[in-house]
């Protein structure tokens, strides 16, 4: 292997191993071949061949070599002269005579000139093997001499030598020095006898093994006297022992320091997942090592060493801010470039790489030649500051005060907030004392806020008042927690906010809802609200009162298991169809607990309620309105048959009247006046029946007890009328055209003892209705008796059509040539006035019959209920 004489060391990683050897002959093509011999060999061997004398001492002047192999016949001088000029010049590098002459002369000179190795050529078979393992011999030789005298240059401080009793027999400046006295003194001194603290310990025990064995030994002792660490060699020698040694407190100090740092150093690296790079800026050669191409997903062999490895990958909005920074600091204006910038991985995502570097190589210039940096994966800090900067915005965004005040209740940090409620900038209020602290201190028994530093308890909540800015009286609700940070107090977390308005408001509401509890619960109308799918929320007394329910009943039923005519699907479509504030009337019925029913008006409006849409029902019972307007109906249809009367029925006697006092008048025939008289009569029956009709209607006086029996046999028992000619049930017997009374043959047969609770003056109309309804159709027989629940009136007369049954109690209606047919329609109204029901049937005898149900009758009075023979007290 050739190369350039000059060649320097350290050209790659065999530098460390290689064995650099000057072969110098006469003749090139020998040396050539010695060289090529040698290398064959080992390969760690590299052998540079020259010619002569001159060219072998160039050499050595301008490239370092292990070992210089010269054979002796050279044109300028000899191979021991060669030695001498060497040894002379270039101090004790390694020298191998391979010369072919076997003069015991030659061996005896190189020898005195210091040769380290004599080896001839006149074996041709292993004369090469015997010149590499001299080489390697010579080179191992030297190389082991200079690492001992380089290491005892670093260790030998000081030096003394002592003999085979252990007195001191030379000492060196530095051992002086260290000891502090004068060499005289020392000199002649046993070790032990200056130094007694080394007695017994393992210095002196390694120091007398050397002496024994002859072993050189290195150890370290504490010398109490010295005050110091100390590094003993101790080398055996003829006489004694040589002891080099040296202060190493302090390095041991900067060692120990050293190891801590290095070792803090190693788990930051390991812990940052730090990169290493090492840029060639004259060449653009960029090395990477393993973890900074790990740390975008790559192995090292996958990357180029080159500037653009990391240009490409840097984020292209980043790339700028990077180049700014590195020329920056290229121009010696900042100490040390750094930069945060995104790289792309492997797998395509963006990482946010911290990037430091220094320039540690210029030219004479100034200009950069190398520098050296390191990444640092931050993506997980940059998250971690994103994270932070989210959180500090939503705490300077939050309409509360949030501050940490720190052991004394000063402001150690405070929100946006908290410095627009104080009129100041958060930085200005930093070391300030919070009023609200000052309050909260103020206004306790003890100080509840150095019991939350102290650690007493963790938490603390309350309302004050506080002087603010704008607010001299301002209510502020508070609460503050103890912060323990890596089990450190580490400050009290305030939470607080302005309430004065929502107090005030709170007030105010309080008083109107108050206000609206007592009209909600004293209002007379029943008033329920029910959510969007009908399930009734809460309802007022008088609901519950009138729907016959406790609250906790009824709160949860739905609306239509009270309204009894509400579908639950229209319901449903009719309060979505609803406006806020809307509000729709209705009318329907309610059905009670006991299962009776009622009808109900309902106002139903939509309302917000705490953001929820609810509908409050307003209902009142209109039993008593439905019972005025269905009075008023039948008034106006009483009204419209009076209307009838007057227009239809009163014209027709009318006019028979006016026919027959016209033909009186013309023929002068008294037989004309009797009709017309009849024709007065006729108007004067439906006049009565009129009145009655509207004077009476559906009204009934006081409820008494009315034996029925007993009214109705108020007439002879044997005919229809009385003895004296008056119509006990209100009408008037009447008389004929002659004068002279006519007497039914109609007869009445009552079958009724019991009593019944009833106007008497009504029943009696309403029997003597029947009765005369009963004479016109032609009863012969009148028939009165008691049911169950009510009593019946019944005739032997040709009865009623079943088609016709639910005609007769109408107005107006009649078969009969002389009735007004209204009797039947005031039968039908008193009933109803009583509360009773009536119908027709065919009676027993085949006539007709009037039911009448629902009667009441009276508790049995003292009398009748006393067992026979038990006195009854006189009632007042």
């Amino acid at each position: 292997m050739e190369e350039p004489v000059g060649a320097g060391e350290g050209d790659g990683p065999r530098a460390a191993s290689l064995v650099r050897v000057l072969a110098v002959d006469d003749e090139s093509g020998f040396a050539e071949t010695a060289a090529r011999r040698l290398e064959t060999r080992d390969d760690r061997t590299e052998v540079v061949p020259v010619e002569g004398a001159e060219a072998a001492l160039e050499a050595l002047s301008s490239a370092p070599f292990d070992c210089v192999v010269s054979g002796y016949e050279l044109p300028e001088a000899d191979g021991v002269e060669l030695l001498e000029a060497v040894r002379d010049r270039h101090g004790d590098v390694p020298f191998v005579l391979f010369t072919g002459s076997g003069s015991e002369g030659v061996a005896s000179d190189a020898i005195s000139a210091g040769v380290d190795e004599y080896v001839r050529r006149d074996e041709p078979d292993n004369q090469y093997a015997r010149l590499a393992g001299a080489v390697e011999g010579v080179v191992s030789q030297a190389r082991g001499d200079r690492r001992l005298a380089a290491h005892l240059e670093r260790t030998s401080d000081a030096f003394c030598q002592v003999d085979s009793e252990w007195r001191l027999t030379y000492l060196n400046d530095r051992a002086v020095r260290m000891i502090d006295l004068d060499a005289d003194e020392l000199l002649g001194e046993r070790i032990w006898d200056l130094f007694p603290e080394t007695t017994d310990t393992d210095g002196e025990a390694a120091l007398r093994e050397a002496a024994e064995t002859g072993e050189p030994v290195r150890f370290e002792e504490h010398v109490d006297r010295l005050g110091a660490d100390l590094v003993v060699n101790a080398h055996p020698t003829p006489d004694g022992l040589a002891l080099y040694f040296r202060d190493v407190t302090e390095k041991r100090e900067r060692e120990r320091e050293l190891r801590e740092l290095s070792e803090r150093l190693q788990l930051a690296v390991e812990g940052a997942d730090v990169g290493v790079w090492d840029w060639n800026v004259r060449t653009g050669e960029v090395r990477f090592d393993e973890r900074w191409a790990a740390m975008l997903g790559h192995d090292t062999d996958e990357i180029d060493f080159d500037l653009s490895t990391w240009e490409e990958r840097v984020h292209p909005d980043d790339i700028g801010d990077a180049w700014d920074a590195i020329e920056t600091h290229f121009a010696g204006e900042t100490d040390l470039y750094q930069c945060d910038f995104r790289m792309r991985t492997k797998a395509g995502d963006w990482k946010w790489i911290r990037d430091r570097g220094r320039v540690v190589e210029r030219t004479d210039d100034g200009e950069p030649l190398r520098a050296v940096g390191i990444h640092i994966d931050v993506t997980e800090e940059k998250e971690r500051e994103r994270e932070l900067e989210r959180y500090r915005r939503i705490v300077d965004e939050l309409p509360e005060s949030v501050c940490i005040y720190d052991a004394d209740g000063r402001i150690a940090l405070a929100n946006d907030h908290t410095a627009d409620v104080l009129a100041a900038d958060p930085e200005a209020l930093v070391g300030r004392e919070s009023r609200l602290v000052d309050r909260i201190r103020a206004a306790g028994d003890g100080d509840e806020y150095e019991a939350l530093v102290d650690g007493e308890r963790d938490s603390l909540t309350g309302t004050v008042e506080v002087e603010l800015p704008r607010e001299p009286e301002a209510i502020v609700d508070y609460g503050l927690t103890r912060l323990v940070i890596d089990g450190e107090f580490d400050g009290v977390l305030g939470i607080s906010r302005d309430v004065t308005d929502d107090r005030r408001r709170q007030r105010r509401l309080e008083r109107t809802t108050a206000r609206l509890e007592a009209l909600f619960e004293r209002s007379p109308d029943m008033i329920d609200i029910h959510d969007e799918a009908g399930e009734i929320v809460d309802a007022n007394r008088a609901m519950t009162r009138e729907i016959g329910y406790d609250r906790e009943e009824l709160v949860g039923m739905d609306v239509w298991e009270v309204d009894a005519e509400l579908d639950p699907d229209e319901g449903v479509r009719l309060w979505n169809g609803l406006e806020m504030d809307e509000t729709v009337r209705l009318e329907t019925t309610f059905a009670r607990a006991d299962g009776s029913t009622f009808p109900a008006e309902v106002h139903v409006r939509r309302i917000d309620v705490q953001g929820e849409d609810r509908f409050l029902a307003s209902s009142r019972d209109i039993s008593e309105r439905k019972a005025y307007e269905r009075r008023i109906e039948r008034e106006n249809e009483r009204l419209d048959e009076f209307a009838s009367i007057v227009s239809h029925d009163l014209r027709n006697p009318l006019n028979v009247l006016s026919g027959y006092l016209r033909l009186a008048r013309e023929t002068g025939t008294d037989s004309y006046f009797d009709r017309c008289e009849r024709a007065l009569d006729e108007m004067e029956r439906l006049i009565e029946d009129v009145l009655a009709l509207a004077k009476q209607g559906e009204a009934v006086g006081s409820f008494e007890r009315v034996n029925l029996g007993e009214l109705a046999a108020g007439y002879s028992d044997d005919a229809f009328g009385s003895a004296n000619g008056e119509d006990p049930f209100g009408g008037d017997a009447g008389d004929t055209a002659d004068g002279e009374a006519e007497a039914d043959s109609s007869e009445v047969e009552v079958d009724a003892d019991g009593e019944i609770l009833a106007d008497p003056g009504r029943v009696r109309q309403l029997l003597g209705n029947l009765f005369r309804n009963a004479v016109e159709h032609g009863g012969d027989r009148v028939f009165v008796g008691d049911l169950p629940d009510g009593f019946y009136v019944e005739d032997d007369g040709p009865g009623v059509d079943p088609d016709e049954r639910e005609k007769v109690f109408e107005s107006g209606y009649t078969t009969s040539e002389t009735g007004t047919g209204f009797g039947l329609s005031i039968v039908q109204r008193i009933a109803e006035a009583h509360g009773w029901d009536v119908a027709v049937t065919e009676g027993e005898r085949g006539g007709a019959r009037f039911e009448f149900t629902g009667v009441d009758r009276p508790d049995p009075s003292p009398q009748e209920s006393a067992a026979p023979g038990e006195a009854v007290e006189p009632q007042d």
